[in-house]
C-alpha cells in the first residue's frame, strides 16, 4: 500500500482524529470510492454529482458551511462527511470474498 492509501485507511478506521487531519478532502475521495453513490444522495438529500468538489460543494451549501462571499468551505464539509461515516450514519458494507469450490472435500485430503 502507498503512504496515501495507508493514511486514508487509518483515518477511515478512526486511528486518526478528524480534527487532526491537515487535508480532510483526500480521505473523502477514498470514502467516495467505498460508499455507494445512492447512499450518499439519499442520506444528504442532494442532487447527483460527478466530482468530489461538486459533492463537497453541495454538502457545504446544504449545511451552511460558507465562507465570505458565499464560497463553500470544502474542508469543513469534508470533516462533516468523515464524521458521519465514522459515526455510522452512512451505510457501508463490503461483500464477503467469493469461495471457489473445486469439488473435493477438505476432510478427504487429511486421510
Amino acid at each position: 500500500m502507498s503512504t496515501k492509501e495507508q493514511s486514508d485507511s487509518l483515518i477511515l478506521r478512526q486511528a486518526i482524529k478528524v480534527e487532526d487531519i491537515t487535508d480532510p478532502q483526500r480521505p473523502v475521495e477514498a470514502l467516495l470510492g467505498r460508499v455507494q453513490k445512492e447512499e450518499l444522495l439519499r442520506h444528504y438529500r442532494i442532487a447527483d454529482f460527478t466530482t468530489q468538489q461538486e459533492f463537497l460543494g453541495q454538502i457545504a451549501r446544504k449545511k451552511g458551511f460558507l465562507q465570505t462571499g458565499g464560497i463553500p468551505n470544502f474542508d469543513q464539509a469534508a470533516r462533516s462527511v468523515l464524521r458521519d461515516f465514522l459515526n455510522g450514519k452512512l451505510k457501508y458494507y463490503t461483500a464477503p470474498p467469493l469461495v471457489v469450490e473445486d469439488g473435493e472435500d477438505d476432510d478427504e485430503e487429511m486421510n
